[in-house]
Formats: C-alpha cells, structure tokens, sequence
C-alpha cells in the first residue's frame, strides 16, 4: 500500500507526537482555603461556584486559631508552602494575618479574596475600596447601622443597647466608635462593657457572662452581637446562651449566631450569596480576566431578617405581624428529656 505526500506527512507527524508526548494539560488552579471555622457552607459553595465558573480546581484546608497569636503569625509560611494560585480567607484577623496592611504587608505575591470582613478601610487592608491597589479584593458583609438600628426598633423598641466587645480585637474596637456615633445619632444610649483579660493579657470567656449580667442591671433593652470574632463568632454560644439566661433580648450582624447560636434576631448578608460573590470575584483572578488590585471590595445590597422562634418563645418576645410577613424564621425543636428547655438545633 502506498501514502501520498500529504498522508504521509501526518503520518510522520503523529509518530513525532507520540515520541514527544502530546503537550501537557494545565494543573487546575491551586486555592488555599483559610478559616478559623473549619469548611461550612460558605466555602462549600465557594468551591462549588469556583469550578463552576473557573474550571476544575484543587482546594486545600488551612485552619487558623485567631485566639492564638503564635498560630496567626506563622499563617503566611504555612499558606507559601502549599504554593497556591489564590488564597480565600474568612474574617477580618484572619485576612489580616495573611495579608498584612496595606503598608505593611504579608503575603504580597499570591492573589487573595476575602469574605466577611465588616471593615477593609478601618482594618487598613486597603485604602481604597473601588481600587483596591494591591493583590487582594473580596466583600464585606454588614448591613448599614442605621437599617439595624431600625430593625430592631421594629422589633421592639429601645432606648438603651448594649454591647461587650473584645478590646484585643481592632475590629471589635472600631465597632464600638461606630456604634457610639450611630447609637448618638439616633438618641440610643449605648452601654458597654469589655471582656475581661487573663493574666497573660487574652481575652476571657467566662467573663462573658458576667458582663451580661452589668449590661442587663444597667438598664440595656438590646444586647448588640456584631463585628466581633471572639464574641460574636468563637464565643457565640456562650454570649448568646448569656444573654437568654438575663432574659436580654440579642441582636446580631452575624448570621452563625442566630443560625446555630441563641441570638434573638439577626440581619445579614445571606452566606449563598456572599460565598458565589467572591468566587466571582476569584474566578476572574484565575481565569485572568482582571487583576485583584482592580477589583471593587463590595457589599452585597440584599439583607436577611432572621428570627430565632425558640429564644423568641423562651423571652416571650413573639415577633410582630409586619416582621412575620418578611422575616425568615428559625423553628424551635422540642427536646422530650427536658421539658421547656431551650433547646434550638443548628440548621443546615
């Protein structure tokens, strides 16, 4: 049998292709995942939303200890040694450790996109949201203070809130400047209290309760759960548990705190939205499309009410009609062992 030319040549070529090895696919991207919490729902949809938009992608679990400054320090050594195309981190101390301020800081040469942080200019991660500047961008997730303010006026009307923050916490610490200045705005004394400290200078949670108890004695109607990792995220149970047992009705900008804690009521920016936000935001990084420093850090401009019905029941504060028609509402379970117990149970 015999080959014309033009056989032959391909003939030849794929032998040639053969003996070279055909050009090697693309590793998928590489994403570090980094998170006090462990992978919840966010990042689950995260990566989810990230290989859909992106294309296969390897993800790799990082946990940090924001309680434990030894663990935050060595975060950034950690993270190069997995030699990530980008890295997802979750809160603002955790963000913060990985990468640094915007003058000074930590990991510069890797992308980074951020979720739930309340605060990136007052955290000085960056000095400008609509360019960020520098290889990172995400999304903040709080609500205006004057729409909280007003939902909880909706739900009961108050003249004196209160707030324990962590004063360790440069997050916990702009929270109440801003607070202070809404709070005046709107005629509302607020009351505050720290958590106390241990003798090696950390913040104590068995303080937790106590300081509950000065804010309920003090007159406070409300008790304000918000941008506070050690409060309103590690602690979250303990506080709320706190705030029941002074029959101190809570109020938080966190949604794991009226999810899977015992706040009253909670307003927030949904964890499905915020999490297929930022794996936009990620996915135009690694496909290329944009660079981080360009990327607008944004909010999402739709809010959840969430009512947690069991302390509702417990505090005998039901919520009224025009809340009901629009508020998303957490059903008590019943627990038979312990009749009248609170005993709500995390939904997923």
């Amino acid at each position: 049998m015999t080959f014309g030319w033009n056989t032959q040549r391909w003939v030849t070529l794929g032998w040639a292709a053969i003996l070279l090895g055909a050009p090697a696919q693309a590793a998928p991207a590489h994403v570090v995942l980094v998170t006090p919490r462990g992978e919840t729902a966010m990042e689950r949809t995260f990566k989810e939303e990230l290989q859909r938009l992106a294309g296969p992608v390897r993800f790799t679990l990082v946990k940090s200890d924001p309680s434990n400054p030894q663990d935050m320090a060595a975060l950034p050594e950690r993270i190069r040694k997995e030699k990530p195309s980008l890295v997802y981190t979750w809160g603002t101390p955790t963000t913060l450790a990985v990468a640094g301020t915007h003058d000074a800081p930590a990991i510069s040469d890797i992308p980074i996109v951020f979720a739930v942080v309340a605060d990136p200019l007052r955290a000085k991660l960056v000095s400008s949201l609509r360019t960020p500047g520098r290889n990172l961008t995400g999304t903040s997730h709080l609500a205006p203070l004057a729409t909280q303010f007003g939902t909880m006026q909706n739900y009961r009307p108050f003249k004196a809130m209160g707030v324990v923050y962590n004063p360790t916490e440069p997050n916990a610490r702009f929270m109440v400047e801003d607070l202070t200045a809404s709070a005046r705005l709107n005629g509302i004394e607020l009351l505050v209290e720290k958590v106390g400290l241990n003798l090696a200078g950390e913040p104590d949670p068995t303080t937790l309760e106590s300081q509950i108890r000065k804010l309920k004695a003090r007159g406070a109607e409300w008790l304000y759960l918000g941008p506070d990792t050690f409060v309103a995220f590690t602690h979250r149970k303990t506080t709320t548990d706190a705030a029941v047992k002074a029959a101190l009705p809570s109020f938080t900008a966190n949604e794991t705190a009226v999810r899977d804690g015992n706040a009253l009521v909670g307003m927030f920016s949904p964890v499905d939205g915020m999490a297929r936000f930022v794996a936009h935001k990620a996915s135009q990084i690694i496909k290329g499309q944009a660079n981080p420093a360009d990327i607008p850090i944004e909010t999402l401009q739709r809010f959840t009410v969430m009512v947690n019905m069991c302390v509702a029941q417990a505090l005998n504060m039901l919520p009224n009609a025009a809340m009901l028609g629009y508020a998303e509402l957490r059903q008590p379970t019943h627990n038979a062992a312990a009749p009248g117990a609170l005993t709500c149970q995390p939904l997923h």
